[in-house]
């Protein structure tokens, strides 16, 4: 790939997007503890791929020099948005086999939750999106500097994922939300 190919003049265009947009994180403490939160199941696709992905940042990560320092930053911001993901945004996507048969019912109400919360921190997780691309931008030049294909390679597909996420699956989990709301205030 070219260094100026249009890929990669997309990637560093998202990271530089998100360099201007503000970050609000909400301080407070609640006041009493807060009960333990259920947890629901991503979709295996996706946990395997986070799993490959964290695997081969981990092997970076041991290389020596610059591609080994950058990879070790990576580690870090993928693990901490990966966990977010986890958390919020890939369980509804869970549901979507089901919705496409037709199906909605009063037990899928959690996704409504979840993606009203994907909906309110939408900043907060674009920068978190953002960050990642940055480091794996800054990745792809250590990997070219250092002639090392595969990292080079990986680090321009897992880029290409973050953008996946942006504007596939999280508008994916947005509609869910949506959807299931609609679907069960009717009634069905």
């Amino acid at each position: 790939m070219h260094p100026r190919s249009p890929k990669r003049l997309a990637l560093l265009g998202f990271a530089a997007a998100a360099l201007i947009i503000p970050i609000s994180v909400a301080h407070a403490q609640p006041a009493t503890p807060a009960p333990a939160a259920v947890t629901h199941p991503i979709p295996q696709s996706l946990r395997n791929e986070h799993a490959e992905d964290l695997e081969q940042l981990e092997l970076l990560s041991k290389r020596p020099g610059k591609v080994g320092e950058i990879a070790r930053e990576a580690v870090v911001l993928f693990k901490r948005h990966a966990a977010t993901e986890a958390e919020f945004i890939m369980p509804p996507l869970t549901l979507l086999p089901v919705l496409a048969d037709g199906k909605v019912t009063p037990d899928m109400a959690w996704a409504v939750a979840m993606s009203d919360r994907v909906r309110a921190e939408r900043e907060q997780i674009f920068q978190q999106h953002a960050e990642v691309t940055e480091v794996l931008n800054k990745l792809v030049e250590a990997a070219e500097t250092a002639k090392d294909q595969d990292a080079k390679e990986f680090a321009e597909a897992a880029a290409g994922d973050a953008m996946n996420d942006v504007e596939i699956l999280e508008p994916a989990v947005l509609v869910i939300g949506d959807y299931i709301r609609m679907k069960l205030a009717a009634g069905h």
